[in-house]
C-alpha cells in the first residue's frame, strides 16, 4: 500500500462547486497518491459525489483546481477525462439492458482510455479479463436483467475497470449489501487494487473503510473536516459528532 508521501497522481486545490447560492464544495483540498487506496466519508449532503463529479468532468468548476499527473483537468468533458485514465462507477447502476453481461462490460473497453480504446474483438477479450477479476465469468452470456443488484454493482466496476483506468473512482459499491456480500465485494476492490489501480472510494460502511483504505477524508458541509490513517479519523471526536454518532463511538469502545 502506498502512503500520501508517494507521488501524487491526482490533486485538488481549493475545489469549490455551488448550486445556486450553496456550496457543495467548499475550497476541498488533498491528493490521491500513486498505489494508495482513498476513502472519502461524511453524511449525506456532505459533498462526496459531488467531489468525483467534478474530478470525472461532469461538473465545472466554481473556484479551486484539478490536476492529473501534474496537468489541470478542470473544465474538461468527461469523455476526455475518461481518455486520460479515469474512470469511475456511479450510484445507481444503469447498465445498458438490451445487452449480455459482456456486452456490456466489452462497452468500457471499447469508449475508455486511450489504452483501452480497443477494436471490437480485442474488447471482448478485455471484457472476458475483467469479469474474471469481479467474479462474474460465470454470467457472462446472461441478459443484464437476470442479475441481482450485488452483481449489477459487479458489472458497474467491470464496466470501469475495461477502460483501463489508473485512478478508479467509486461511488459506494457497497451500499445496500448484506456482510457476505460485503466481504465479496471487498475481495474484489482488493482483487481491482492489484492489478496497479489507485482507487478512490466513497463509502458509508465503516469496515470497508478500515479495511481496505491506507488513507480517509471526512467530508462535512462540503469541506474537509479531518484526513489521516482510517483508524484515527473514525476515533476523531469531530468526526464521531458530525458523522458517526456516539452509539458507534461505545462500539469501538466495547461499551
Amino acid at each position: 500500500m502506498a502512503g500520501p508521501a508517494a507521488a501524487a497522481l491526482l490533486e485538488l486545490s481549493n475545489v469549490t462547486k455551488r448550486f445556486g447560492g450553496v456550496a457543495a464544495l467548499d475550497g476541498v483540498t488533498f491528493s490521491a497518491a500513486k498505489g494508495e487506496i482513498l476513502g472519502i466519508i461524511g453524511p449525506n449532503g456532505a459533498g462526496k459525489t459531488t467531489l468525483l463529479n467534478c474530478i470525472s468532468g461532469v461538473y465545472r468548476l466554481d473556484g479551486g483546481d484539478i490536476r492529473w499527473q501534474g496537468a489541470s483537468i478542470a473544465g474538461m468533458a468527461p469523455h476526455r477525462v475518461a481518455r486520460l485514465g479515469i474512470g469511475r462507477t456511479f450510484q445507481v447502476v444503469k447498465p445498458f439492458q438490451s445487452m449480455t453481461v459482456r456486452e456490456n462490460a466489452a462497452i468500457g473497453a471499447l469508449f475508455g482510455s486511450t489504452e483501452a480504446h480497443l477494436p471490437p474483438r480485442q474488447a471482448f477479450e478485455r471484457a472476458d479479463e475483467v469479469l474474471e477479476l469481479v467474479g462474474l465469468a460465470h454470467k457472462s452470456a446472461l441478459p443484464v436483467t437476470a442479475l441481482t443488484i450485488p452483481d449489477r454493482k459487479r458489472l458497474e466496476v467491470a464496466r470501469a475497470v475495461a477502460t483501463n483506468p489508473r485512478l478508479l473512482l467509486l461511488d459506494e459499491v457497497m451500499a445496500g449489501l448484506n456482510h457476505v456480500e460485503i466481504d465479496e465485494a471487498l475481495e474484489m476492490v482488493r482483487a481491482v487494487h492489484a492489478t496497479g489501480v489507485t482507487i478512490v472510494l466513497i463509502e458509508h460502511v465503516m469496515r470497508v473503510i478500515v479495511g481496505v483504505c491506507d488513507r480517509a477524508i471526512v467530508l462535512h458541509f462540503g469541506q474537509v473536516l479531518a484526513e489521516g490513517e482510517p483508524s484515527k479519523v473514525l476515533r476523531d471526536e469531530r468526526v464521531i459528532e458530525a458523522y458517526l454518532g456516539e452509539r458507534y463511538a461505545r462500539q469501538q469502545r466495547g461499551g
